[in-house]
């Protein structure tokens, strides 16, 4: 919609008069009070709608108080910090996720395990998923309802927890008891990470930030798999001498160590989240001899706010402006681009009210497919979950050894290198592919990246064809190469879009309960993936690489019709755009064709002359 003068835009946005006058100073000293203030609050259901005219506006027409650059600019500094913090979230799912499966090569580990295999290692890898499948109805509550601050809190203590119970482990049943704690916390921490990246992200820098969130689940799978390559040639002469060995002796902290160090992630999201665990008066007033109150320093830089998105909602609309002031114009209350973003808030959650959205526990579940809208959203998350799995990116990232197996590499060295020079492979070009957001655009992405892996798939059954009916070397060789080619398209586009794209599309009452059925489904097909994957290896060998192949033709064909742009909106518009025709949508396109928002070139910046000069 156009939104071409200034004054029309606020006008469209204008919220409660005695908000819009606070002082542009305010953002920066009012504190949250998480006990909640009902003096502060305003009722959700009092919220007023805003202007139609407001909503899918083109963002490039606000001004905003920052810089074109974002690291010239302290605010937006501030802000990529506090995204940098959360991407420990998903960092921690990838190292947890290939910790065990980077563990097994390792001598010491199986010989204090006493070598498990089969049935039993099946439970160990396992115990970590099912816990997420019993409780990911679970997840969109503690959202909603603890807030995504305290959510990623109290995740990250239960996952130390954990982590302390399997490095200190000396039966099989501990470490089993402490990957269940692991898993019954890390799906929570993950999703409220996801979308507090989102919902905290300035819009020009949003699809860059959460892509790179995705591709950071790497970056975990990097760490831990060449620490325990390190660890696998452990000298066993720093052990304790026989007459005095340990459970806890030198040689056992060649896999002990890894366990500990997926406590990283958790510690350093805890450092900057603590906050939010602690009585609101504790940390938002103080007392003086009198008895009168006055308010403590200004909050503090480093500490990661709520999400605004959260705190509309549950009718902290002050400090939601607060928190959008300080993150997206360097404290300025009455920036065009804070005061747009805040009313397309306040109307998206009075339209989704409207329209029957989350009304109780079983009802919420149930309107995740109430409207055409929703049921296309969801139809998108579905195949986004389901085929991240199925696609057979997860058979080769969990079983490397057979997969090499099939083409004649045995040695462990080599099976050990190839696999951490694949991980290697693969963050570099998720973080290429998340670098590509803005430019290329989601729906291109998406594109090439399953297009690729089919090709890459029919290439490598063939050349694994050739290799079972000839025992050729350069086949082997050939498919180690299209291995390699096959990793760098899933990390252009599947590895970065995976969990972004489903919080993009989602709007803000369904975003929890819809990613936590995304987690619910994804984890399912993975838990399931990690039984059939061996046994189809085993029996049908390289014709296996043909389901893989029939499953990216029909990906491929869905994501033509059903996927499509999101770049250049804010968070609600893109949500928004799902409940339009195509019809519309290309309409929308022809008028929102200017200069992307996220590559911030045409973004109209207040004191931008003042800034450039300094």
């Amino acid at each position: 919609m156009d939104c071409t003068k200034s004054e029309n835009t606020i006008r469209n946005n204008e919220l409660d008069p005695g908000l819009l006058k606070t002082s542009s100073s305010s953002a920066l000293d009012f504190k949250h009070d998480d006990s909640g203030s009902e003096s502060e609050k305003v009722p959700p259901h009092q919220l007023q709608a805003i202007s139609p005219n407001a909503r899918l506006g083109n963002p490039t027409t606000w001004k905003n108080n920052t810089h074109p650059q974002w690291w010239r600019d302290p605010g937006l500094r501030r802000n990529v910090f506090w995204i940098a913090v959360l991407y420990f979230g998903f960092f921690t799912w990838g190292y947890s996720t290939a910790l065990l499966n980077c563990l097994q090569p390792l001598p010491q580990f199986n010989e204090y395990f006493h070598n498990p295999s089969g049935g039993r290692l099946g439970i160990i890898y396992a115990s970590q998923s099912l816990p997420t499948v019993i409780l990911a109805p679970a997840i969109p509550w503690s959202n909603d309802f603890l807030g995504r601050k305290r959510t990623i809190s109290i995740g990250s203590l239960i996952v130390i927890s954990g982590t302390i119970l399997g490095t200190l482990s000396r039966t099989t049943a501990m470490l089993i008891a402490s990957r269940v704690i692991v898993g019954l916390a890390l799906p929570f921490m993950s999703v409220a990470c996801v979308c507090l990246v989102n919902e905290l992200a300035h819009p020009r820098l949003r699809g860059i930030c959460a892509t790179i969130n995705s591709s950071m689940y790497f970056g975990g799978v990097i760490v831990v798999s060449w620490l325990t390559f390190g660890t696998l040639h452990w000298d066993q002469s720093i052990s304790a001498s026989e007459n005095n060995t340990s459970a806890y002796s030198g040689d056992q902290w060649a896999w002990r160590l890894p366990i500990l160090l997926q406590a990283l992630g958790p510690t350093i999201l805890l450092c900057f989240t603590s906050a939010s665990l602690l009585p609101g008066p504790l940390l938002s007033l103080l007392h003086n001899s009198k008895g009168t109150q006055t308010r403590v320093r200004p909050r503090s830089a480093f500490a990661v706010p709520e999400s605004p998105r959260w705190l509309v909602a549950h009718g902290y609309i002050h400090e939601a402006h607060s928190v959008l002031a300080q993150a997206h114009a360097n404290g300025d209350m009455q920036d065009e681009l804070v005061l747009g973003e805040l009313g397309e808030i306040q109307d998206c959650l009075v339209k989704e009210r409207e329209e029957a959205v989350g009304k109780g526990m079983w009802e919420g579940w149930k309107d995740l497919w109430r409207t055409e809208g929703l049921r296309r959203r969801m139809l998108v998350v579905t195949i986004i979950g389901a085929g991240s799995q199925l696609k057979g990116t997860s058979a080769i990232a969990s079983y490397i050894t057979p997969i090499l197996n099939l083409v004649g590499f045995v040695n462990p060295d080599k099976i050990a290198i190839i696999n951490a020079c694949l991980t290697t492979c693969d963050f570099i070009s998720a973080i290429a592919g998340a670098l590509c957001v803005n430019s290329v655009g989601r729906r291109p992405l998406w594109i090439i990246s399953t297009a690729g892996l089919l090709v890459c798939f029919a290439v490598m059954t063939a050349l694994a064809a050739v290799f079972a009916q000839s025992a050729s070397m350069p086949a082997a060789y050939a498919f180690i190469v299209v291995l390699f080619i096959l990793r760098v398209f899933n990390g252009m586009g599947w590895s970065p879009l995976t969990h972004n794209y489903p919080a993009e599309i989602l709007p803000y009452s369904i975003r929890a309960r819809a990613l936590s059925y995304f987690t619910f489904l994804e984890t399912s097909v993975l838990a399931f993936n990690l039984w059939l994957h061996p046994v189809a290896f085993q029996h049908l060998g390289w014709r296996y690489f043909l389901v893989f192949v029939a499953v990216l033709s029909a990906l491929l064909v869905a994501i033509w019709f059903l996927f499509i742009e999101t770049r250049g909106r804010t968070i609600e518009q893109v949500s928004l755009l799902f409940d339009l025709s195509p019809t519309e949508r290309r309409r929308r396109n022809q008028i929102l064709s200017s200069p992307d928002l996220e590559d911030g070139g045409d973004m109209k910046n207040r004191n931008d002359s003042e800034k450039s000069s300094s």
